[in-house]
C-alpha cells in the first residue's frame, strides 16, 4: 500500500480528478436514466413552490415522497441549477458537489501525498454519498472552506460558509465552533449576522416578504417534526447507545453530553495557536455533526470520513490509531458497498449501526489527544500511508 501511493501515476491529480469525475458520471447516469432521484425531486420543486407561494414543507405525492427539510434560502441559492430542465440539473448535481469537495481538500494545508491519500481513502465514501443525490459532499466541504478562511484570517468568508451550511442543514452550524480558536471574534460574529440577513432574505428574489415569513414559520415547524425521529432509524451514536445500554436514554441527553465533552477542549487556550490543535478541532467538528445527529444516514458519513482523515494526519499514528483507521475503512467506508459481504452487512453492520462505531471511537480519541498531548505541529508526509 505504501508503494502504491508513491507511484507517480496514482499520485497524479489528473487521474484522481478523473476518477471523481467518473463516479459522479456513474451516479448521474444511474439517477437520470435508471432509478431517478426522489431527493433531487424534493430540491428541484422547492424553487417552483417558492415562486408559486405554496408551502415548501407540505406533502406533494405527485412530485416526490417525504418532505422538504431545508431553509427557504436553499431553494433560492441553487436556483441556477433548479431552473435548468430536470434531467440536466440532476445530471450536473453530482459533479457540482463532488467537485466542491475535491476543491476543498485541495485547498487544505496538507502535503501533496496527504491529499493523495485523502482522495483515495474517500473515493468509495464519495460514491456512497453521490448515489443518494443528497447535499452531503457539500456539507463535508463547507467546514473545510470555513477552516481555510479562518487560517487565512478571512472571517468574512468563514462566516459566509458557516451560514450557507446552516441554511442547507442546520447541524452544519457546529463548524462555527472553530471561531473561538482565532482572533477577530467580534468581526466574525458581525459578519455572521450580516450573511444571516443577506442569505435569509435571498428568497425575496422569488417571493414577497409576507410569504417568505410564512415559509420560515413552516420551516421551524418541519424541523421540530423531523427531530422527533424513530430512534432505530439512524446510523449514529444514538443507536449504538440505545442498543448497548438502554433504549430509554433521551436523545437530548446524548446530544447534551456530547456538547459538554466537545466544549471541554476550550480550556486549552494556549494550544489555540498550534495548527495541530486546530486541525484536530476541525476533525472533531466534522465527526461530531454526524455521529451526534439523531437522523444520520449512511450517506452522511462522507462528512465524518473527512474528519477522520483530518485526524489521521495530526495524530501520533500509533498502533491504536492504525487499528482505528483500518476499522473506519472497513466498517464505515466499505460496509455499504459491494466490496463488503452482503450477509454481514444485512445481519451485522446495518442492524447494529457498526458503520458509526469507528467514527465514534475516533472522536473520543481526538478528545483524548487534544487534552493530553501536543501532536506535532507539522504534517508527517513520511507516515501518511504507513498503515
Amino acid at each position: 500500500m505504501v508503494s502504491f501511493f508513491r507511484k507517480p501515476l496514482f499520485s497524479d491529480y489528473r487521474l484522481i480528478v478523473g476518477l471523481y469525475g467518473l463516479i459522479a458520471l456513474i451516479a448521474s447516469i444511474k439517477t437520470v436514466f435508471v432509478f431517478g432521484s426522489n431527493n433531487y425531486s424534493i430540491f428541484y420543486y422547492s424553487l417552483k413552490h417558492l415562486i408559486a407561494g405554496v408551502s415548501l414543507y407540505d406533502v406533494y405525492p405527485a412530485q416526490y415522497s417525504d418532505h422538504y427539510h431545508y431553509a427557504p434560502t436553499f431553494a433560492a441559492l441553487f436556483a441556477p441549477v433548479f431552473a435548468l430542465p430536470y434531467s440536466v440539473g440532476l445530471f450536473l448535481w453530482h459533479f457540482l458537489f463532488a467537485g466542491l469537495w475535491v476543491l476543498a481538500v485541495y485547498k487544505m494545508p496538507l502535503t501533496h501525498r496527504q491529499k493523495v491519500f485523502f482522495y483515495w481513502f474517500g473515493l468509495q465514501e464519495m460514491l456512497t454519498a453521490l448515489t443518494n443525490s443528497q447535499t452531503n459532499p457539500l456539507i463535508a466541504a463547507i467546514p473545510l472552506f470555513a477552516f481555510i478562511s479562518f487560517e487565512k484570517r478571512q472571517p468574512l468568508w468563514a462566516a459566509f460558509f458557516i451560514v450557507v451550511g446552516f441554511d442547507i442543514k442546520i447541524y452544519s452550524i457546529v463548524a462555527g465552533a472553530l471561531f473561538l480558536l482565532y482572533p477577530q471574534k467580534v468581526r466574525f460574529l458581525a459578519y455572521t449576522l450580516f450573511w444571516g440577513v443577506v442569505l435569509g432574505l435571498l428568497p425575496l428574489l422569488f417571493t414577497p416578504p409576507a410569504r417568505l415569513y410564512w415559509q420560515y414559520e413552516m420551516w421551524i415547524r418541519q424541523l421540530l417534526i423531523k427531530s422527533d425521529h424513530d430512534k432505530w432509524a439512524n446510523t449514529s451514536i444514538h443507536k449504538l447507545i440505545h442498543l448497548s445500554i438502554s433504549p430509554d436514554i433521551p436523545t437530548s441527553l446524548i446530544v447534551g453530553a456530547g456538547i459538554v465533552l466537545f466544549c471541554t477542549v476550550y480550556i486549552h487556550i494556549r494550544k489555540f495557536g498550534e495548527r495541530s490543535f486546530r486541525m484536530l478541532m476541525l476533525a472533531s467538528v466534522l465527526i461530531f455533526q454526524v455521529i451526534f445527529n439523531p437522523v444520520s444516514e449512511s450517506a452522511t458519513y462522507i462528512t465524518a470520513v473527512t474528519g477522520v482523515l483530518c485526524w489521521w494526519f495530526y495524530c501520533p499514528q500509533t498502533t491504536l490509531d492504525r487499528v482505528l483507521l483500518v476499522s473506519c475503512f472497513v466498517l464505515t467506508v466499505l460496509s455499504p458497498s459491494d466490496f463488503f459481504p452482503a450477509f454481514l452487512r444485512d445481519q451485522l453492520t446495518r442492524p447494529y449501526a457498526l458503520k458509526a462505531l469507528p467514527c465514534v471511537l475516533i472522536w473520543f480519541r481526538i478528545l483524548v489527544l487534544m487534552h493530553t498531548t501536543n501532536p506535532v505541529d507539522k504534517p508527517q508526509p513520511q507516515a501518511v500511508v504507513s498503515l
